[in-house]
C-alpha cells in the first residue's frame, strides 16, 4: 500500500491517526481479558513505528540526502508504553511534537488536557517542573515493562522521547558500512514528491506571466513604437532606414 512504499503523509501525525488506531486496539485486547502487559505487546510493530514523528515528511531535513535511517538510526526495538504520573497520584500524558514547531517545551497534562508538568525555556519562571511536581514514570509492555522511574533526570530523558510518539528504540551507532547515525530528520519520498510538484507548478505559472507579457508588450520588449509604419523598418525600402524623404526608386525598365 502507499504508506508502506512511501511512508505516512503529514496529516497522520497532526491528526494522530496511528496513536488513535493503538489505543483503539489495546482497547479491544484488554475487553478480550489480555493483560495490560500483553495488550499493549499485541500491538504490531509496525504500526507503533509509524506513531513517530521521524515517519511525518514535513518534519525531515528536505535537503540533506540521504535514507531516515542516517538521521534516527535502525529502529530494533519498542521500550513500552510509558505511564506518567505527578505526586498527586494523576496519569499524564505527554502532548506530541506539533509539526510546524522544530522545538517546544514537554508538556504533560491529564485527562482533562489541563498542563500539570511541563519542561521549561526558562527555568526561573517554571511552576510546573519535574522537581517541583514529582512526576515519575512507568512503562507498560515493550523491553521496558513494569519498570519504574523516579529520578528527574531519567523522567525528563523519556518525556523528551515520548513527545516525538511511540518510544522506539534505534541503533545510532552502525547503520552500515561502519556509519553512524546523525540524529537529523530526514524526509520520505512523498517530501520530495511534495518538492518537485512545487517547483514544477511555479515554473508553469511563472512561465506563463512571461509569456502572457512578451506578446501583449511586444513593442515595449523590441522598443517598437507601435504607431509608425512597418515600411520604416523594411530593409531597402528607404535609402536612410527611418528617413521618409529618403525614398529608394524603384528602377524602371
Amino acid at each position: 500500500n502507499p504508506v508502506e512504499l512511501f511512508g505516512p503523509v503529514r496529516y497522520f501525525w497532526d491528526a494522530q491517526v496511528y496513536h488513535t488506531e493503538i489505543d483503539k486496539v489495546v482497547a479491544e485486547n484488554l475487553k478480550k481479558g489480555m493483560s495490560p502487559k500483553d495488550a499493549e505487546n499485541a500491538v504490531p510493530l509496525r504500526l507503533r513505528f509509524y506513531d513517530y514523528v521521524g515517519n511525518s515528511p514535513a518534519k525531515g531535513g528536505l535537503f540533506r540526502g540521504g535514507p531516515m535511517n542516517n538521521g534516527d538510526g535502525i529502529g530494533i526495538g519498542w521500550l513500552g508504553r510509558p505511564v506518567f504520573k505527578d505526586k498527586e497520584g494523576r496519569d499524564l500524558k505527554v502532548m506530541h511534537l506539533n509539526t510546524l514547531y522544530e522545538s517546544q517545551p514537554v508538556v504533560l497534562v491529564d485527562k482533562d488536557n489541563i498542563p500539570r508538568a511541563d519542561i521549561p525555556f526558562q527555568r526561573s519562571e517554571s511552576q510546573y517542573s519535574f522537581e517541583q511536581t514529582g512526576v515519575s514514570v512507568t512503562f507498560v509492555g515493550g523491553k521496558l515493562d513494569g519498570q519504574t522511574f523516579d529520578d528527574t533526570a531519567q523522567v525528563k530523558k523519556y518525556a523528551r522521547s515520548a513527545q516525538k510518539g511511540q518510544m522506539i528504540e534505534f541503533n545510532t551507532d552502525n547503520i552500515g558500512g561502519g556509519a553512524k547515525a546523525d540524529g537529523i530528520f530526514r524526509t520520505s519520498t512523498r517530501g520530495w514528491f511534495v518538492l518537485a510538484h512545487g517547483v514544477f507548478a511555479l515554473l508553469f505559472f511563472f512561465g506563463h506571466i512571461w509569456h502572457g507579457a512578451r506578446t501583449l508588450f511586444l513593442d515595449v520588449f523590441t522598443g517598437v513604437d507601435p504607431t509608425r509604419q512597418e515600411e520604416e523598418f523594411e530593409y531597402g525600402t528607404f535609402k536612410k532606414l527611418g528617413d521618409k524623404t529618403t525614398r529608394r526608386e524603384e528602377a524602371t525598365s
